[in-house]
């Protein structure tokens, strides 16, 4: 019995490593467990309507954090997600926000939907105060990627994997992120102003709204490491540089009206500044030759074309059939920013086959050699016990147990050998178990023979005398394919011999 758990222990131990195959891109965790009202930063929220910039109250913000129930992993890529509502409306809690971090959550990473400063004055200045609120939306974005990095090692995750998606105003906040990443590029409207309403009170200095970065963790940086855009927009294209090679996933509704598809005011309201879509944005990343963005638009539909409103079901129950649609090609796009990339080469000898892996990011490796066995070694030797056409899969991961898989068929023949019944001699049973009789067309006064396994060590030998038919034990031999080589009456012959 103590022999038998011996055996069981020493072959789960090299597997317990791949017990959450493919995570990030299936499903493996059946729920997630929620944090609520976790305070990311503190920054000061214009009061009342937003009509007196000047006039501030020190706002918590809040998110809530999403994660694998019972995962212990502590190197998980986070993804923070901002909700729809104009900089106006919306919260945390709108119905994409909370079913995105589910269902990411339960695919490995951990996720987050963040509350941001809302609220800006509708009724005069309206290009000015939006843009302030969108500058304002962008810092607190920034703040929620800053306090992941900080708390990475509470949190268990990777703190060079901060990804942020972002719907209507939020994704404003993502592309921005990226794209208004110095403070050269900070719009005039953000600083010190002078405005005056159309209602008491009526003459205002609106003061500077400060960096890009503002609040606590300020020594971490506040960029995203990839964006998905969902019907969002930005500035204007000429924010988008040659250094401005981030990740991005845009996804927009041809006939959007709310948000422009490609150049125009929000809500076709001519008092709000004119915005690039994504259309624009896509245009100016092929300008740059950027390769690592993605699109998905599709013609004729509008604004949040998965089935919501301003975040919330259309139907009260779930997105409609473009729902999992942008769900799969969210997940591949983000995959990919932080998967290996499994490759390898193999040389033929015979039966025996090497393989080496020229994987790019793995640090650990999982082989199936398509004949019923394994391996876990980077660069392993396989003997396979027969010729024939096997598919040969690579499985490996990385330090986020993020995964590539390859597979291969190789095909293992004779290796120009001859067939033993067209030789000088002849072997039967061949395959065989135990024992291959070796038959010669005459009698010979001695006979010498050697067996070499496919690395050519030699694992048998003798000497025969004034015979023509020997019998050998081959029951402790390895499974596979031996070469067997005969010297008799002058003459050399090679054959090859196969233990079943």
């Amino acid at each position: 019995m103590k022999l038998n758990n011996f055996v069981l222990i020493a072959l789960i131990i090299p597997f317990l490593g791949f017990s959450q195959r493919y995570r990030y891109t299936n499903t493996l965790f059946p729920s997630s467990t929620i944090t609520q009202n976790v305070i990311y930063g503190t920054a000061p929220s214009v009061d009342g309507l937003g009509t007196v910039e000047s006039s501030t109250t020190p706002q918590n913000l809040v998110m809530d954090i999403y994660r694998p129930t019972g995962d212990t992993f502590t190197n998980r890529p986070v993804i923070i997600f901002a909700h729809p509502g104009g900089f106006f409306s919306g919260s945390k809690n709108v119905d994409d926000m909370m079913a995105f971090c589910d269902y990411f959550a339960r695919k490995g990473y951990v996720t987050a939907t963040i509350d941001y400063r809302l609220g800006f004055n509708v009724t005069s200045n309206i290009a000015m105060h939006s843009t302030r609120a969108v500058y304002r939306g962008l810092q607190d974005g920034r703040t929620a990627i800053r306090y992941f990095r900080a708390n990475a090692a509470t949190y268990g995750i990777d703190p060079n994997k901060v990804y942020f998606v972002g719907s209507s105003a939020g994704a404003f906040i993502a592309l921005h992120s990226i794209y208004l990443d110095q403070i050269s590029e900070k719009p005039a409207e953000t600083g010190v102003i002078q405005y005056s309403n159309i209602t008491p009170p009526f003459s205002h200095t609106a003061p500077d709204l400060g960096g890009l970065d503002i609040g606590t963790n300020l020594t971490f940086n506040g960029k995203p490491d990839a964006v998905i855009s969902l019907w969002g927009a930005i500035q204007n294209t000429n924010l988008i540089t040659s250094n401005n090679n981030t990740p991005v996933f845009l996804v927009h509704g041809e006939a959007d009206t709310t948000v422009p598809f490609n150049t125009g005011s929000p809500f076709g309201y001519s008092s709000l500044p004119t915005t690039d879509g994504s259309n624009p944005i896509k245009n100016k990343l092929n300008s740059l030759n950027f390769i690592n963005n993605e699109t998905y638009f599709v013609a004729g539909v509008g604004h949040e074309f998965y089935g919501v409103s301003n975040g919330t079901w259309s139907n009260g129950t779930g997105g409609n059939s473009y729902w999992p649609i942008v769900l799969d090609k969210s997940t591949s796009f983000l995959w990919k920013q932080h998967k290996p990339t499994a490759n390898y080469t193999s040389t033929i000898n015979g039966l025996t086959v090497n393989f080496t892996d020229t994987s790019t990011g793995a640090t650990a490796w999982f082989w199936d050699f398509g004949d019923g066995t394994t391996s876990n070694l980077q660069s392993p030797t396989h003997t396979f016990a027969t010729t024939g056409n096997y598919t040969v899969s690579l499985y490996v991961e990385n330090l986020n147990k993020s995964w590539d898989e390859i597979n291969r068929s190789i095909s293992l023949t004779t290796m120009g050998l001859a067939d033993n019944s067209n030789s000088l001699f002849k072997l039967y049973p061949n395959p065989s178990q135990k024992n291959v009789t070796v038959s010669l067309s005459n009698t010979s006064s001695e006979i010498n023979y050697q067996i070499f396994d496919c690395s050519g060590k030699i694992v048998g030998e003798n000497l025969f005398q004034n015979c023509k038919e020997f019998t050998i034990d081959i029951s402790d031999f390895a499974i596979g394919l031996n070469f067997i080589k005969l010297n008799y009456d002058g003459k050399n012959a090679i054959g090859k011999l196969i233990k079943n």
